[in-house]
């Protein structure tokens, strides 16, 4: 009787486990299976393709070893990337310390004699660190194709492709802060600013003045502020920017045009000096400009002493979790 309550016991476990393990594999949302095909050997071949995808959903290496044979090879081998078995693995384990959270679904799969291919879509979010980014919490969401070569119920070999324009698309675009907004009580957006707000150089003869600034919605993990005003059509073939200011506390929610508050920080202009300065567009010319307001993850930037306007932006752009923009115009002046 022991023995068989024994035996009870274990194919019990083996069935709930045996549950759990199918519950892990992706179902696709539509397959469509080449009827010449015997059942029997569609099914092993499904069951391959759907314990990589599981490799991918999931990232347990298990589902890798199950579905690839031990001559595994990719046909289309991404630079720097092992061939065989390996190169998934690393690969995966790479893209999961840059999207943590990472799912892979199959949309669709085709059975068709000795291959199988899959449209995936892989979901989650960039919460990690790519290369020198880190992640803001950007929504990825791209789409790929494999085509899977099956023997003995392995995949011998895989030609794959990825949406990888997207994915780059959205690994390099800030989160979404529909709230978070910059206005002037002085200017308004895609209008022409008043004559007073022109450069009192290069042949302007405006007051330099700049303009009040205001914002809101400001994202709940902000830690600082910073401010760049750009020329977008300035004639040297990367605009030209009038100012930048950093270190600005989280809390502000104005800047008038004579002060910046308590901690915030002048940068150097292309003019290669600190300070703001207005816009002045040739005679003649409509130049387009744009304020950016920048909310920060960090309380403090730190660039070197005497660093120049690019190297400036390179830190706050680092640190950039969301921005707001305002547009105005310039000219033609006479």
């Amino acid at each position: 009787m022991k023995k068989i309550i024994n035996f009870i016991n274990i194919t019990l476990l083996l069935a709930f486990i045996n549950t759990v393990y199918a519950y892990q594999l992706p179902e696709a949302k539509q397959v469509n299976i080449d009827q010449s095909i015997a059942t029997k050997q569609a099914d092993k071949m499904i069951l391959a393709a759907k314990r990589y995808a599981a490799f991918w959903n999931t990232g347990e290496e298990k589902f890798a070893k199950q579905a690839l044979a031990n001559d595994f090879i990719d046909l289309n081998l991404p630079k720097g990337r092992k061939q065989g078995k390996q190169g998934p693995l690393d690969a995966s384990k790479w893209f999961r310390s840059v999207v943590p959270d990472l799912t892979a679904n199959i949309e669709e799969m085709f059975v068709v004699e000795d291959k199988v291919i899959l449209r995936l879509k892989f979901k989650g979010h960039f919460t990690g660190k790519f290369y020198n980014t880190a992640g803001k919490g950007q929504k990825i969401e791209f789409s790929a194709v494999d085509m899977y070569t099956i023997e003995n119920g392995k995949i011998k070999s895989n030609w794959h492709l990825e949406d990888n324009q997207t994915l780059m698309q959205q690994l390099n675009k800030y989160p979404s802060s529909k709230n978070f907004t910059l206005f002037s009580k002085d200017i308004k957006t895609e209008k022409t600013i008043t004559t007073n707000q022109y450069w009192n150089n290069f042949g302007c003869t405006g007051k330099n003045e700049r303009p009040d600034l205001s914002w809101t919605g400001i994202p709940k993990d902000t830690k600082s502020l910073a401010i760049t005003f750009y020329d977008k059509d300035a004639p040297t073939g990367s605009g030209f920017w009038h100012w930048t200011a950093y270190n600005i506390p989280a809390d502000t929610k104005n800047i008038d045009p004579n002060t910046l508050p308590q901690g915030a920080v002048d940068a150097n202009t292309d003019m290669g000096k600190p300070g703001y300065f207005g816009p002045c567009p040739p005679v003649g010319r409509t130049h387009n400009y744009v304020f950016t307001l920048h909310a920060l993850d960090t309380d403090k930037l730190t660039p070197p002493a005497g660093a120049t306007s690019a190297l400036v932006r390179f830190f706050i752009n680092q640190h950039t979790i969301a921005k707001t923009t305002l547009s105005v115009i310039a000219g033609p002046r006479k």
